[in-house]
């Protein structure tokens, strides 16, 4: 458990996903990465004919109509979203966190990589209502890039990066975060494809 620090009730994310209305919340998804594995751009590649950000996009649309995209490749322009080039660049997940939650106008932000083309929303609203008022930070196991992130954290965040501490579990452990079990049937959802290889063993196992 990281650093006790003042959080922002949430319940109300849980009251207005139960009487089917679309929470305050923004959601976040990270496409600043070189994607040096893949060998092209991630959040462009096609799955099922849809690029991979175009289903995690229709996944958040579920939950919320607020979305930014944390890039500087201007072909990310093409979804209609906002996006936003970090405020300091070549510091991977932690600066594209950061830069994401300072052009939030909300409490509570889904943050979302841009490589989980196989997410649902209802993985998501799992996640949303798994968050408890006081955590800052939840996420699914092992599994930070799927997570539900208070602006409370943005200070920190801006430590760490003026430190030069760029590991997104360092930061993590400076806040008070929990991580949440993955529900068996939802596994397959949270998948992380980082290669083509782990492209094709997706699509195998599904």
């Amino acid at each position: 458990m990281g650093v006790s620090r003042r959080t922002v009730k949430s319940a109300y994310i849980i009251t207005d996903m139960i009487t089917n209305t679309k929470p305050q919340i923004t959601g976040i998804i990270l496409a600043g990465g070189k994607s040096s594995r893949m060998g092209q751009e991630k959040g462009l590649v096609l799955h099922q004919g849809v690029s991979f950000i175009q289903h995690i996009i229709e996944a958040v649309q579920q939950i919320t109509d607020t979305i930014i995209i944390s890039t500087a490749n201007p072909n990310y322009m093409q979804f209609g979203y906002p996006c936003v080039t970090d405020s300091i660049p070549d510091c991977g997940p932690v600066g594209g966190i950061y830069t994401g939650l300072c052009h939030s106008k909300t409490a509570q932000n889904l943050v979302l990589s841009c490589d989980i083309p196989l997410i649902t929303s209802e993985t998501l609203k799992h996640l949303i209502q798994c968050h408890r008022d006081e955590y800052q930070v939840t996420y699914y196991e092992n599994t930070p890039l799927i997570g539900c992130y208070n602006t409370t954290v943005t200070t920190r965040f801006k430590e760490h990066l003026q430190q030069k501490r760029l590991r997104l579990q360092q930061v993590l452990a400076s806040v008070v975060s929990q991580t949440i079990t993955i529900p068996k049937h939802i596994q397959y959802t949270i998948q992380n494809i980082n290669t083509p290889t782990e492209y094709k063993k997706a699509m195998l196992c599904n």
